[in-house]
């Protein structure tokens, strides 16, 4: 029984289709995957992977549709050899120069997100001092570096300390940006909150650091994203983001707690 062809035109509108719908799909998995963070760093990095995955995907329905395409309408339809031709300098050029601007242009995108999320705090800003060890973590609070409100004659530091069986709670104010310096006691651990879309290591002998602005309050989860020994399923911790007042209270009450009653905290704090 003879076979009749599809049209053309039904034919490439089928391939992309097919092409279209692959890409759909690959875009739901991608958006139930991807938090879209909390803090400013974390929205411009969430727009950066929806702008590469977007070109992807445009990429791919382009090639896979021509590619459907050309195996439909250019299949084998006899043993009469078609006719042959060596080169085609616009198809070569462009596929050369699309590709050429393509990842100029997401080269350029990506280095300016970088500045952006790597830009430096203000030396007034909040400053978080956070130790990793096997197997929890410490966070230190200096009182004379609180951010908004910092009482420059305030003394002390007060600290969170946490255990394998006591996930430690890190607290820190919203809508204001926060510097975490990072240091280890003994190997490697990584500094990793999810709705940060942020992980940075802890190295030995080695200060690192990163700034966020959080934009919403909550509780959430953290932890250890590098193997760090036996007990590294059990280094997690809790990043707490609260209003400027409430932060300012808890200082006060863990400023009590650890260095007593008299001790100054922030110009807020009681």
């Amino acid at each position: 029984m003879r076979r009749v062809p599809l049209p053309r035109r039904l034919r490439l509108f089928f391939a992309t289709g097919v092409a279209a719908m692959l890409a759909l799909a690959a875009t739901g998995t991608a958006s139930a995957i991807q938090p879209g963070g909390i803090t400013d760093e974390a929205r411009l990095m969430n727009e950066l992977f929806w702008i590469v995955t977007i070109a992807g995907l445009a990429v791919f329905v382009l090639v896979g549709a021509a590619l459907v395409y050309a195996m439909i309408r250019y299949r084998r339809q006899g043993d009469e050899l078609p006719p042959q031709f060596h080169g085609g300098a616009k198809i070569e050029a462009a596929m050369v120069g699309v590709p050429v601007v393509i990842v100029i242009a997401l080269f350029t995108i990506s280095m300016i997100t970088l500045v952006q999320i790597d830009d430096k705090a203000e030396d007034d800003a909040l400053t978080i001092e956070v130790t990793g060890f096997q197997f929890s973590w410490q966070f230190a609070y200096n009182m004379d570096d609180l951010g908004t409100n910092t009482d420059a004659a305030a003394e002390g530091t007060i600290a969170i300390i946490g255990t394998p069986q006591n996930d430690p709670v890190l607290v820190m104010p919203v809508d204001e940006p926060v510097e975490f310096l990072l240091k280890s006691n003994d190997v490697i651990h990584s500094f990793y909150v999810k709705d940060f879309l942020y992980k940075l290591d802890l190295i030995p002998g080695r200060e690192n650091s990163f700034t966020v602005t959080a934009r919403e309050t909550g509780d959430f989860s953290a932890q250890c994203a590098e193997l760090c020994g036996t007990n590294h399923a059990l280094m997690r911790f809790v990043v707490r983001v609260v209003e400027r007042d409430e932060f300012d209270a808890w200082v006060a009450e863990e400023a009590a707690r650890q260095l007593g009653t008299g001790t100054r905290v922030s110009a807020s704090g009681q």
